[in-house]
């Protein structure tokens, strides 16, 4: 399977277990982990598309920080990921980290930290993959637009849960 057709995977996944939840728990962790790991293949292919070497052990965030960089993507392909971006993408980690690594307490995420998390991730993929690509044909055009579809999927559903009632 090739990087692309892994990341397209992973957002439909994820797109498809949030849509879940609209009948069953709302805070599934296997969307938390498929919003951290969607934002990190996107930040991969375009660090790789601009030749860029890839940590073999990359923290959580690191990946997103890289894309930041214009050291390693110029504009306009550079990611735009401010402090509230981090903040949201790095509560987001965490969530993910204590569902991966238990320590013996009841996994919890708030709507909060999904809506501000997943948000993050959406627009990461969406400009890195869709809007700014480094290459034009990072992604063919079917797969562009599964994609578009499954990032809107994910951001109503973001959007909807964290909602006042």
């Amino acid at each position: 399977m090739t990087p692309e057709s892994s990341l397209c995977e992973t957002v439909q996944f994820t797109a498809q277990r949030f849509e879940a939840c609209s009948t069953e728990s709302a805070f599934d962790p296997w969307v938390v982990v498929g919003g951290v790991l969607m934002a990190q293949q996107a930040a991969v292919l375009s660090l790789r598309a601009a030749g860029d070497a890839i940590p073999a052990q990359a923290g959580g965030t690191e990946l997103l920080l890289r894309s930041a960089s214009k050291d390693r993507l110029p504009a306009p392909f550079t990611l735009p990921f401010g402090a509230a971006a981090r903040q949201g993408f790095d509560r987001l980690v965490e969530a993910r980290n204590a569902f991966m690594h238990p320590r013996g307490v009841l996994w919890h995420v708030s709507a909060d930290t999904l809506q501000r998390g997943l948000n993050v991730a959406t627009r990461t993929v969406r400009h890195l993959i869709l809007t700014q690509p480094i290459l034009d044909n990072l992604v063919g055009p079917d797969q562009q637009a599964a994609l578009e579809r499954d990032l809107n999927a994910i951001e109503t559903m973001a959007d909807f849960i964290a909602a006042p009632y």
